[in-house]
Formats: structure tokens, C-alpha cells, sequence
């Protein structure tokens, strides 16, 4: 919103530029936390807190949505653009159940906060809510992982997270959405008419916010060195950070804030730009997806989600699917001979979703796989998706089968997944079943597999 009020009020004032082309889309699967809520947990569920943060004697308003468990949790904060009409509450809500704590603050003089609105105090402000998840007995009121904060921003909010990271040595990364460069703009006001301009492109937006516009465009003026997120970009450039452009807005300024990063030394710098409006308006699921992948690195227990595994590459024999083969990992097999192995898969899109690979074929995709190889692997799957319907009076199952992009592991694989009449099917990445169930599961198809 707030770049593009100032870019009209200074659209006399700028030169047209080209636009981009479109980056590349990516398309690997949905995390599960986008589309599906988790079980709940009887003992300790998710659940919302309200308090209030004292920044410099006034009251700024925080809310916490806090995951289900008592554990630790990583947490992230989340600071929202001018004036905050565009609250993301969807994103902060896929990152619970992804089971994060998610919080969000309303600066001061914005939204019912206390004291006055400006960007000097919306910094201290971010800053001083940083602080706080680190202190040992909010940690411990919010079962925080202090080890794994990260602050988050969309528009203005970008800017407030990319400061509070700078200042906070602790934070373990940083997301950027959008983000303005409030200086950048303010290098772009020259003269009284570009100011008035400026101050009234601003004013409908200052109507939750306790300023004028006038005193914001003075501030943007006054303050434009130490508001240029181009450096702060490279000063949190040792640190992993998510960028997110969109190309009908502010992808321009992104590509510079990630040019930046780069030539400060970022090695854990992730750039996305999406095909949608400053609010991604029409990407949503999208934008919460690639968060949600992106978190997912500060997991010690997963490998990255949406990694990509080349089409082309040498197989390795330490695959997982290799070991269970060698039988070094342990799998609830469904159906065994000699060329041919059928097991549960532990992170199943639906009850009794199996998967049938090669023993003696080192293929890695369907391009690597000798066709006498490939036909026992699909005589096997035909012989499960029948045991299937047997055994859990199905009426239909779906055979799922990807190479490089959506693809987990580096040996071909095939799914054979249940349907269930009405229900649809999201392609997501799923949470770990419950050993015991997956035995159970898998002795009743195991029984109805016919020779």
C-alpha cells in the first residue's frame, strides 16, 4: 500500500521502466499447513494471548498465536506495512499451524496502540518486540525456541523487520515481503509540490495513525539515510533472509535490496517474485507456501522442503529408499519378492497410501528406468491398488508418480494413494503418521494382496 501511494504522488516525477520478465515459476508441493489443520491436542491446544509491550511509556498492543504442545516453539514476529490494512492474518495462521508461535504488534499511534506514529517510533518499536521474545520468562510464558526467531515483514513492515534483525544479533533469519524502501522514496522528494503531492497521496491511509501526513513526508526527508533498506539489507546479509517481490509492485525494489545483500557476502539469501498486486491479492496460498518452505530450514529434524532433485544426476546408493533396501532403515512393507518392495509411506496424503520401488533397478527417475524393470514395479502397484480397495472398501485409489520437481527422493518411486468418494485431494507436504498406525495399516493390505 505504501509504495504505491508514494509512487503516485511522485509519478510526475519518475521515468517509466520497462517490466521485468517473469521469474520462473516453481512448483513443488503445498505444504500441509496451507491446506489442512493439525489434530488437536486435548492437553495443551493452540491458543491466542493478548498483551501489551511498554516501548519509551507507551502501550503497543501484541497478539500471539501459539502452537499446540508445550515444547519450545519457534516463533516468528511479524511486522505489518502503512498503515496495516493488509494484516495477513492467513499467513500468520498457515505459520501456526506449521507449529510456530506467530505474533504481530500495531505500533505505536497506529490501530489503539498508545503514543504517536512515526517511523523512528515503528523501529523502536519492532526492536523492542525482537527483545522481548528473547527475554527468559516471556520465553517461557509462550514456550519460545529462542534459538529460532525470525522476523517477518510485507511492505513497510519489511523495513521494520530488516531493522530489528540488524539490531538483534540473536534472530536466526529474516522474511521480507514487498518490502519499501522508505528512503529510496524520500530521495525522490524535491521541492514543495513533490512534498504536498506526497502528503496527500498519504493522507486516506493516516486516518488509523496518530501523525499527519505532512509530519511522515518531513520525517522521510529528514531521516532518508538511515531509512534506506538497501543497506540494512546488507547488514543482515550474514544471516538467512527470504525476499518476496511481486512484479506489479514492488519486485524493482526487491531485486535491488537482493543485489544488495549479495554484494555484502549473503550466501543464505532465497529470492521469489510472484505474478500479483502489493497485497498479493490473488496469491495468497502462493505467498504462504513459499513462506512455509523457506521455514522449514530451521527444522533440524527435515531436510529443506521443495528441494529439487535434478532430473540428470549420479544415483546415490545412501538414499534413504537404497538403505531401506539393504534393509539399514526399517519400512512396514506391504509386499516383497525379489526385484520388487512395497511399504507404507510415513507421511501418507491419505490412510494407506503405499509406495512400490525397484530393488534391483539404481533408476532415479522414469527416464533412467529400464521398461522390464518398470513393468514389475507397476505390476506390483496394481497388485497394491487392488489390495487397497479390498482391504479398505474403497472406491477408487490414484497412482502418483514425480521426477525432479515434487519429487522426495532420488529412486524411482511409485504412489499408490487412496480416494475417498467427495473428498479432494491436496498434493501437501504431510506430517509423520503414528508408527503403530502405519503397521496396522499396512497388515491389512499386506492380507488382501493377492498372489
Amino acid at each position: 500500500m505504501t509504495r504505491k501511494l508514494i509512487a503516485g504522488a511522485l509519478a510526475l516525477l519518475m521515468a517509466a521502466t520497462a517490466a521485468p520478465a517473469l521469474a520462473e515459476l516453481k512448483a513443488p508441493p503445498t505444504p500441509r499447513a496451507v491446506v489442512a489443520d493439525p489434530s488437536r491436542d486435548t492437553a495443551h491446544p493452540a491458543d491466542m494471548d493478548a498483551f501489551r509491550i511498554d516501548v519509551a511509556g507507551s502501550k503497543v498492543n501484541a497478539l500471539i498465536y501459539l502452537a499446540s504442545g508445550t515444547q519450545p516453539h519457534p516463533t516468528m514476529l511479524f511486522l505489518h506495512g502503512f498503515p496495516g490494512n493488509e494484516t495477513n492474518i492467513d499467513l500468520l495462521q498457515a505459520v501456526r499451524r506449521a507449529g510456530w508461535n506467530a505474533v504481530r504488534i500495531n505500533y505505536r499511534g497506529s490501530w489503539g496502540s498508545e503514543g504517536k506514529f512515526s517511523f523512528a517510533n515503528a523501529r523502536a518499536d519492532g526492536e523492542a518486540a525482537t527483545a522481548l521474545l528473547f527475554d527468559p520468562a516471556i520465553a517461557a510464558k509462550y514456550h519460545i525456541d529462542t534459538t529460532r526467531i525470525v522476523v517477518a515483514g510485507h511492505s513497510m513492515g519489511g523495513f521494520m523487520a530488516a531493522d530489528a534483525v540488524a539490531a538483534e544479533p540473536r534472530v536466526a533469519g529474516a522474511v521480507l515481503i514487498d518490502s519499501w524502501n522508505i528512503g529510496a522514496d524520500a530521495a525522490r522528494i524535491s521541492g514543495d509540490q513533490a512534498r504536498r503531492a506526497a502528503a496527500e497521496a498519504m493522507r486516506a491511509d493516516t486516518a488509523p495513525l496518530v501523525t499527519t501526513p505532512e509530519a511522515l513526508v518531513a520525517e522521510m526527508e529528514r531521516d532518508k539515510a538511515r531509512l534506506n533498506l538497501e543497506k540494512l539489507s546488507a547488514g543482515i546479509a550474514d544471516r538467512p533472509v527470504l525476499m518476496i517481490g511481486a512484479e506489479f509492485a514492488g519486485a524493482p525494489t526487491t531485486r535491488k535490496l537482493a543485489a544488495a545483500a549479495k554484494v555484502a557476502g549473503a550466501k543464505a539469501l532465497t529470492e521469489t517474485y510472484m505474478a500479483t498486486d502489493h497485497s498479493f491479492s490473488d496469491s495468497r496460498i502462493a505467498l504462504e507456501s513459499e513462506v512455509l518452505r523457506w521455514l522449514a530450514r530451521f527444522d533440524p529434524t527435515i531436510a529443506p522442503a521443495g528441494a529439487r532433485i535434478p532430473l540428470k544426476a549420479a544415483y546415490d546408493p545412501n538414499n534413504v529408499f537404497a538403505r531401506i533396501i539393504r534393509g539399514e532403515l526399517p519400512a512396514y512393507k506391504v509386499y516383497e519378492d525379489a526385484d520388487v518392495l512395497a511399504f507404507m509411506d510415513r507421511a501418507p496424503l491419505e490412510a494407506g497410501h503405499v509406495l512400490v520401488i525397484s530393488k534391483t533397478s539404481q533408476a532415479r527417475t522414469l527416464l533412467d528406468i529400464d521398461p522390464k524393470d518398470l513393468a514389475k514395479v507397476m505390476a506390483v502397484a496394481q497388485k497394491v491398488g487392488q489390495a487397497e480397495v479390498d482391504a479398505l472398501g474403497l472406491e477408487g485409489f490414484m497412482i502418483l508418480q514425480n521426477n525432479g520437481v515434487g519429487q522426495s527422493v532420488p529412486h524411482l518411486h511409485v504412489h499408490v494413494i487412496p480416494r475417498i468418494a467427495g473428498k479432494p485431494v491436496y498434493l501437501a507436504e504431510n506430517a509423520a503418521a503414528d508408527p503403530k498406525d502405519l503397521e496396522a495399516m499396512a497388515a491389512r493390505i499386506r492380507a488382501a494382496v493377492k498372489p
